[in-house]
């Protein structure tokens, strides 16, 4: 027969004063809850995924408050009524957005806190093998545990005698634990005086304890990558410029940053590649489908995927560009879409040149415009072309001038600088190690038996999970 003995019974309980909840550790418990923080990371990651569905703020708009204003003006606009709220939670500018630090910094002291519960309970498993040597307290008391986490406990009474509970007991903890490696059970007596021969057994039984020491590096991992993406946050930028023409260049002077699509060599024997200065750092990217690089710890990514044309000709100071008043002699376009067109002037020959993209894939029209007569020549063309113009005025009137049409392909140019971004590997190697630590849980039970007058005994469990108790109370013979 199980009795339940009472702990702390209370004379009047109807009459007895309401003691006053301390705040602090009602917060407390609240910030330990695993929900809390699976609610606060569950939320952060909604608001980057609808972020990165929407449009964001280019990063060369971060030290143009005037520029920034209109791109988001512009951009909310085209969003309608949902655009005021979007802009309002920061969701197109994710960077600078005050919610999302806000709430970076919430979920960093969560998993802090989190981090400080795992690494006690490896303090408490280390120190739980020298309570099977601890004093005898008051006979049926239970041990203090140490630590902070959740202990479950249980105290009944036997109507069995003292050795006939302990041989139970230390045969139902040999047949469900002996066989399991992972299981280490450890039994101890304990006597309040040398003339007391049966004294307390205790027995220690834990389980998978290595799981303690592996599952911290799973909330360390995600730490540091928190601490990677609140450097990128506050130290980070990232530049995406409009697609770069060839000969184009742009520039961020706030980085140091200048990009020069660079058309190198003579007419016939040229190559293209994309010039990288960062800082006092250059690089050289040859143009091609796709290309990835990395310098002065900024991540470059460029692609070949707008079509463009070269022009270049043979006598300097021969194209000009409408609206402006400076002469050269190669000027590059790109031509994002279809129907999109440009158009150079050669004032010394008196005609102007319209480009055209067409629909079909790598067609162009090109319009031969004659100045005076304001006739107009057509032609389409999918590779490099070459056409006379002859000079009418100027220096060299009278001479002819080779235009060149060069096919070569506008680049979109994507730049990313996170500091400490290498150390995103180290915290992903340590998830992954610590979520290891979560195939097994991890437990303890201190098992207390000790005689009781009439020939009977008293059990106490306690327990890092309800299951022991369970066991000890409904499965040995009483």
């Amino acid at each position: 027969m199980v009795e339940s003995i009472p702990t702390n019974p209370e004379s009047n309980v109807t009459t007895a004063p309401r003691p006053r909840r301390d705040p602090f550790p009602l917060l407390w418990e609240t910030l330990r809850r695993p929900l809390l923080l699976i609610s606060v990371a569950g939320f952060l990651l909604l608001l980057v995924i609808v972020g990165l569905a929407l449009p964001q703020l280019p990063g060369q708009y971060a030290d143009d408050p005037a520029g920034a204003t209109r791109w988001l003006l512009t951009t909310r606009n085209e969003y309608g009524g949902l655009g005021t709220l979007l802009n309002g939670l920061g969701l197109f500018d994710l960077i600078h957005s005050p919610l999302i630090r806000a709430g970076l910094a919430v979920l960093g002291l969560l998993l802090l806190i989190h981090l400080g519960e795992q690494l006690a309970d490896i303090q408490r498993s280390r120190r739980l093998p020298a309570l099977l040597a601890a004093p005898q307290n008051a006979t049926g008391e239970p041990l203090p545990i140490p630590g902070s986490g959740q202990v479950f406990r249980s105290r009944s009474g036997l109507d069995a005698a003292f050795a006939q509970m302990s041989g139970a007991i230390s045969r139902r903890l040999g047949n469900r634990f002996d066989a399991n490696p992972s299981v280490l059970v450890r039994r101890a007596q304990v006597s309040d005086t040398p003339e007391n021969e049966e004294g307390e057994m205790r027995w220690l039984v834990q389980g998978h304890v290595w799981a303690y020491y592996v599952r911290p590096l799973l909330l360390a991992g995600i730490l540091l990558a928190l601490a990677v993406l609140w450097a990128g946050v506050n130290f980070g930028w990232e530049v995406t410029p409009a697609p770069l023409p060839p000969g184009g260049d742009f520039r961020f002077p706030q980085q140091g940053l200048h990009l020069r699509y660079a058309v190198i060599g003579e007419q016939g024997s040229q190559s293209a590649a994309l010039q990288v200065e960062l800082g006092d750092a250059t690089q050289l990217l040859a143009v091609g489908r796709s290309q990835t690089a990395r310098l002065n710890n900024t991540n470059i990514h460029m692609q070949a995927d707008v079509p463009g044309i070269y022009v270049e000709s043979d006598k300097p100071g021969t194209l000009l560009l409408p609206g402006q008043s400076g002469t050269t002699d190669r000027i590059g376009f790109v031509f994002p879409a279809p129907g999109s067109e440009e158009s150079v002037l050669i004032p010394d020959g008196d005609v102007a040149l319209r480009l055209v993209r067409l629909v079909e894939d790598g067609e162009f029209l090109v319009e031969t415009i004659a100045g005076d007569s304001g006739a107009v020549t057509r032609s389409e063309i999918s590779q490099d072309d070459v056409r006379s113009v002859a000079l009418l005025r100027g220096e060299q009137a009278g001479s002819q001038a080779t235009i060149r049409l060069r096919f070569l392909p506008g680049l979109t140019v994507h730049l990313r600088y996170l500091p400490g971004d290498g150390l995103l590997w180290a915290a992903l190697i340590l998830v992954l190690a610590g979520a290891a630590g979560y195939l097994r849980r991890p437990f303890f039970a201190l098992v207390q038996l000790a005689p009781w007058p009439g020939e009977r005994a008293v059990l106490v469990v306690q327990s890092s999970s309800p299951e022991p108790l369970a066991e000890l109370e409904g499965e040995i013979g009483v």
